[in-house]
């Protein structure tokens, strides 16, 4: 299935531009320190479980799970919300300016998703009645331990930094 490679490629890319953007990072350093902590960690753990989830929609994209295409086309529009609203300046506002570098991973996010949300309805329309069911196995239950606990020290990281200022 050809679209569903280009769809997972789309995820995987989205995923690492997102993470290129963490704040605390070499790019996303603007000053968020006069957001209120539980709105900038709601933020963040948004932010964070969309990237994680792409990642994980590749593996049950690869078990043709039906469900897998609406979430990949939900983590689509996540994605240009997410990056649309801050290009527009609506959110999340900081006084400083934004670098270059995260304008451009912002307006390539954008652009990313377009084709991403499309290619989801494509691969879903593909599938027809057909739906398949993956069980958890032991070791994907780990995978998903780990990535827990790697999230939260994302969000802790990045939750942080973006007060520090």
């Amino acid at each position: 299935m050809k679209n569903s490679k280009t769809l997972n490629a789309l995820l995987i890319i989205s995923a690492i531009n997102l993470t290129l953007m963490i704040p605390g990072g070499f790019v996303e350093t603007r000053d968020f320190s006069h957001l209120s902590p539980i709105v900038l960690g709601a933020f963040n753990i948004f932010l964070t479980v969309l990237g994680m989830a792409s990642l994980f929609m590749v593996y049950f994209i690869c078990k043709k799970q039906k469900w897998a295409f609406v979430t990949a086309f939900v983590c689509g529009l996540s994605y240009f919300l997410v990056y649309t609203l801050d290009l527009a300046e609506i959110f999340p506002k900081s006084p400083t300016a934004m670098p270059s570098t995260l304008l451009i991973l912002e307006s390539l996010g954008t652009i990313l998703s377009i084709p991403l949300m499309y290619s989801s309805v494509m691969c879903f329309k593909s599938m027809g009645n057909s739906d398949n069911h993956t069980l958890l196995n032991k070791s994907l239950g780990w995978i998903i331990g780990l990535a827990v606990i790697i999230g939260i020290a994302i969000i802790a990281f990045a939750t942080k930094a973006a007060m520090m200022g």
